[in-house]
């Protein structure tokens, strides 16, 4: 495993290569994430509803959805979920406390689409993760997923999405990274004109930095404990194999494929 580069490198780089005009903005939001804070699966955006033990539906190009809640899967009542959340500090300097993923915007009058607005006054995006922890569901036993997958309400979604596409893939995972998240839009001085944009162009301006979201979660990049991924090893075909250890995810693609 290569060393990670430490904190204030990392974040050096990103803003030099940022503030760099003759550097283009080439990585996206989820290739700076995999690549800086080593997660394997990022949600795009980042959101409150995917705790450890929701059941996603992923496919390449589109992203991560919500098949089934984490109260399907486990059979815990939604309102005593918070009750078996376990929250941990992270043990990696890199992707604790807090960490800055820095862009740089270089816009039109073409892409902005609509005048009133200094449009070659706004040079950068800079997203500022904090508090990071590993939210976990020790006391959900991965033998009890197949029962709630395969009865009820959750069976029944599943319906919905397993046959759309057969590159579909369904995990379900054990631990989520959550941070709490802001972004900032700075122009070329470095003053934050955030709260001077409408969201339509915020939205514009985050498309532009490679933070390419759909239309209605644009300020879902602003938030308190919003889980960003997740990442591991898969457990694979079984649902109660050996040797399973805490950093780990269920792929549980064939068992939803073979749910009638």
């Amino acid at each position: 495993m290569k060393r990670l580069l430490p904190l204030s490198s990392l974040v050096l780089l990103l803003l030099f290569t940022a503030c760099d005009p003759k550097v283009k903005p080439t990585v996206t939001y989820e290739e700076n994430v995999k690549k800086n804070l080593r997660l394997s699966h990022v949600f795009v955006p980042p959101s409150d509803a995917y705790p450890p033990y929701t059941l996603l539906h992923y496919l390449k190009g589109e992203g991560f959805q919500q098949v089934c809640e984490a109260s399907e899967v486990t059979g815990i009542a939604e309102e005593n979920l918070n009750k078996v959340l376990v929250s941990k500090n992270l043990s990696n300097s890199t992707m604790s406390k807090s960490y800055n993923l820095n862009y740089g915007v270089n816009l039109s009058q073409k892409g902005v689409g609509f005048g009133g607005v200094d449009y070659q006054n706004i040079k950068n995006v800079v997203i500022t993760l904090e508090n990071g922890k590993i939210i976990s569901m020790p006391s959900v036993h991965i033998s009890d997923v197949n029962k709630t997958l395969s009865t009820g309400k959750c069976a029944e979604d599943i319906k919905f999405f397993k046959n759309d596409n057969p590159n579909s893939k369904f995990y379900i995972p054990r631990e989520v990274y959550q941070y709490s998240m802001k972004y900032s839009i700075l122009d070329k001085e470095g003053v934050d004109v955030t709260a001077k944009l409408s969201k339509n162009l915020q939205k514009v301006v985050l498309a532009n930095a490679g933070i390419d979201i759909d239309k209605e979660s644009v300020m879902t990049m602003n938030g308190k404990k919003l889980y960003v991924g997740f990442k591991g090893a898969s457990i694979g075909k079984g649902i109660t194999p050996k040797g399973i250890h805490e950093n780990s995810f269920l792929d549980v693609t064939d068992l939803v494929k073979s749910i009638k």
